[in-house]
């Protein structure tokens, strides 16, 4: 079966339409038969059949699961998949996280994310053990970028229970992935650590009651270490034109952000490397930001994006810079951090808000167009560095006045 399913797979992405009608209702009948699901497995994992081949594949089988994993949920469609076959695809699919082409990894992630929503922990108690061990045994690169992937998409949607008992084993090994020796992991690898812990920190900061009383005594001695972390990843400014650099600058400030937002008494005093650390980037980072955004033309750089889209750029670092001052404001003991500095803040808070070159020349031309972007536009670091003046004005008064 698998390599018809091979055959048809091709053929459903034919540039012949009737070939690839036809190919598509074989899939569709082939959803019906059993032994359909685990085919589509062993040929996603099928290194001889091409990647594209295989990424489809693998596709195929997160709707194949969503359509007969589950008798009665969402757009179940009978059979359902029997149980032997359901433990062979759960046994064999890991196997993908591993591959080296980052396509199958990530597809095989959404299939076994979606499985997950059904089966795991119950029918599935040995997948936090797999990806867990699969970081600390890194035994490639891929199998840890494969791992952190679908922990990153399962994350999500775990329930409160399952992420307590997670967290524990895993917050230590992310931890050590991004305090590596940059020859043992890329900076790719080590911002997917931190996205990793970022899902684990949401999730548990949302939590209410005594779970959350719970939440925070569980993460008081796995923060110190991700401190120590945060301070050294936020020691020295990006390399404006290095894009894993400022990745990694980014996603470290948003985990920062959430410590700050969830999970500030239980960091006690041990916040203030980091934070430090963040404010003197916030000062070190303007004339780079000056020089690689505010002076050039809008079409003479476009930013580079990561392989979901991502834009890891200096303007995204200095916006999350912001978002993590505004943090700051907002909370009721940490604010007092900022008396001190407060008016070179102001002060560095308007320079990064000056009009870009391409800014001035559109507004320039249609003062409409500023009008109506000034009011609905509220993702640059202009509108960001707006709305952190009017915070502090408000949340120091007479002292912060100099903001409005």
């Amino acid at each position: 079966m698998e390599d018809e399913i091979a055959r048809v797979l091709e053929a459903s992405i034919s540039p012949d339409e009737a070939t690839r009608v036809n190919a598509e209702q074989h899939l569709t009948q082939g959803g019906t038969m059993p032994g359909f699901g685990l085919a589509l497995v062993r040929c996603a994992l099928n290194r001889q059949v091409p990647p594209g081949t295989r990424q489809l594949a693998a596709v195929v089988l997160k709707k194949y699961v969503k359509e007969h994993w589950q008798e009665g949920e969402g757009k179940f469609f009978p059979p359902q998949t029997g149980e032997d076959e359901k433990a062979a695809i759960r046994e064999l699919l890991p196997n993908g996280l591993a591959d080296p082409e980052a396509k199958i990894r990530t597809a095989c992630g959404m299939a076994i994310a979606t499985i997950a929503t059904w089966d795991w922990p119950q029918q599935w108690p040995q997948l936090t053990a797999q990806l867990v061990g699969a970081i600390r045994e890194r035994t490639s690169e891929d199998s840890v970028a494969g791992a952190l992937r679908c922990l990153a998409m399962i994350l999500g949607d775990m329930e409160e229970t399952q992420v307590e008992e997670t967290v524990p084993a895993l917050l230590p090994e992310l931890c050590a992935i991004v305090a590596a020796d940059a020859a043992m992991y890329t900076l790719a690898i080590k911002r997917r650590a931190l996205a990793v812990l970022h899902a684990c920190l949401l999730t548990l900061g949302v939590m209410s009651g005594a779970r959350q009383r719970a939440a925070r005594d569980l993460m008081t001695p796995l923060l110190r270490p991700w401190l120590d972390v945060f301070a050294a990843a936020l020691a020295n400014p990006p390399d404006p034109t290095d894009p894993g650099q400022c990745g990694l600058v980014l996603e470290t400030l948003r985990c920062l952000s959430q410590v700050v937002q969830y999970f500030a008494k239980s960091a006690g005093d041990a916040l203030v490397a980091p934070l430090g650390a963040a404010a003197r980037l916030f000062h070190a980072l303007a004339p780079a930001y000056h020089a690689t955004t505010i002076g050039k033309e809008s079409d003479e750089y476009e930013p580079p994006r990561d392989d979901e889209g991502e834009e890891l750029s200096l303007e995204s670092v200095v916006s999350q810079l912001l978002e993590l001052i505004m943090c700051l404001v907002e909370h009721p003991k940490l604010r007092t951090l900022l008396r001190d500095g407060m008016e070179d803040t102001i002060h560095r808070a308007i320079g990064y808000m000056c009009m870009t070159t391409s800014q001035e020349e559109a507004w320039e031309d249609d003062p409409n167009a500023y009008v109506a972007d000034e009011d609905d536009d509220m993702t640059t670091v202009r509108a960001a560095c707006g709305m952190l003046l009017h915070q502090m004005s408000g949340a120091f008064g007479e002292e912060g006045g100099g903001a409005d």
